[in-house]
């Protein structure tokens, strides 16, 4: 499939299910991909797409580099006039964890495939001195799909000092699209740690749970990226989730009629 950057034009935005825009100014996307690693859209045409979907911010974090970041700063001024919000990070992938380091300026530390306890809290450490949120990404998809057979448990993380779990996450099999361990744990300690959603968005119309099932909501007094990392460290979301999911709004499935 080919995309370009007309393919979302016309397309009215979704509106989350039970989203009130009188409580939160924000509906944020923590998780996805571009052309950068393993996704198929440009920076711009992933912007594109999160519109479409409902979003007014979120997070480019292609695996294990930042080659988006001269990119990203050539498109991120004209999307911030029209109240969108970009952020940079990586998804920080080994065969034990996939983290999130949102809101970081480079990561310049090369990433073992196998890492060793010491290794993943210095690279959660070293996110934290470069003003970087940690987050902790689809543990159901890593242990029942990827089969991580050594990935840390959520009490080890939280002493690590993660920030978050990701709750939901959209590019993995129905099943396992909504943490509900997660959830559990991050009820239980809602001071220390929080709660966020991730499309992991590779290929719009190609989710593997067959579309979008979450949203992160927050309320910025001011419509920044600044701001919005300063909500995020003060773990200030409340997320959204739908069971049934949100599909792909573009020319290639314009024939869909939305049924909920």
């Amino acid at each position: 499939m080919i995309y370009s950057d007309d393919d979302w034009k016309g397309v009215k935005p979704l509106h989350p299910p039970s989203y009130d825009k009188s409580k939160y100014n924000i509906v944020f996307d923590q998780h996805s991909h571009t052309h950068y690693s393993d996704g198929k859209l440009t920076i711009k045409q992933n912007v594109e797409w999160h519109i479409a979907m409902g979003f007014n911010a979120l997070a480019i974090t292609d695996h294990n580099n930042m080659k988006h970041l001269e990119r990203i700063d050539k498109v991120r001024a004209y999307y911030r006039d029209i109240n969108i919000i970009i952020l940079s990070g990586i998804e920080w992938s080994t065969n034990r964890i996939h983290l999130n380091f949102l809101g970081i300026p480079h990561w310049n530390d090369k990433i073992k495939y196998k890492p060793t306890d010491d290794q993943i809290i210095a690279a959660i450490s070293k996110a934290h001195d470069l003003g970087g949120i940690v987050v902790c990404n689809h543990i159901p998809w890593s242990i029942n799909e990827f089969h991580m057979k050594t990935h840390p448990t959520r009490e080890t993380l939280l002493e690590w000092g993660i920030d978050y779990f990701e709750i939901v996450n959209d590019d993995c099999k129905p099943e396992n699209v909504y943490d509900q361990e997660s959830y559990n744990f991050c009820s239980q300690h809602k001071d220390m740690v929080g709660m966020l959603t991730g499309t992991d968005m590779h290929i719009p119309d190609g989710l593997m749970s067959g579309g979008v099932h979450g949203w992160t909501l927050m309320n910025l007094k001011e419509f920044s990226e600044e701001a919005l990392m300063e909500e995020l460290k003060n773990k200030n979301t409340k997320i959204l989730y739908s069971k049934n999911p949100y599909l792909y709004p573009g020319i290639h499935l314009k024939n869909f009629k939305e049924e909920h």
